[in-house]
């Protein structure tokens, strides 16, 4: 069996892309807003390529990323979009990410980089990065060192 995690999915984008590529026999959407799940829950139900018949089995899960629900080892790929500069304990969450996957799995992330904000703030907004609620990183090499 063949699984991907959509780890942070809000309305279920990602979600349903994977599940309609015929790539993986399961997709598992998660996210710790219950909002943002009952938001993909909709969008899936009214998704017509996304019926009850189709061959992936699609389940979406509440859960923090920094303490997973899942058995060790279980995952073949993670994807996780535009998330990680929100993640609390970031270590905690690399940390099960690789608990998770299961030995040569892959983790796909974007994110976003203090040096792209730092330009958005010298075009008008006085705004300081550092004062946000998010977590920037300060190059790819920071984010490279980290896993």
């Amino acid at each position: 069996t063949k699984t991907v995690v959509d780890m942070s999915c809000a309305t279920g984008l990602f979600t349903r892309r994977l599940a309609k590529s015929g790539q993986y026999d399961r997709v598992i959407g998660c996210d710790y807003s219950d909002s943002m799940l009952k938001e993909a829950r909709r969008r899936i139900q009214a998704d017509p390529e996304l019926s009850s018949s189709s061959a992936t089995s699609l389940d979406l899960v509440r859960c923090d990323v920094g303490d997973i629900p899942m058995v060790s080892e279980s995952v073949d790929a993670l994807h996780a979009g535009a998330a990680m500069h929100c993640w609390p304990d970031l270590d905690a969450a690399l940390g099960e990410i690789h608990r998770v996957l299961k030995p040569g799995g892959k983790f796909f992330a974007s994110t976003f980089l203090a040096e792209y904000f730092r330009n958005v703030a010298a075009l008008g907004d006085s705004s300081d990065i550092n004062q946000m609620a998010f977590q920037y990183f300060e190059s790819t090499d920071v984010l490279r060192d980290m896993v």
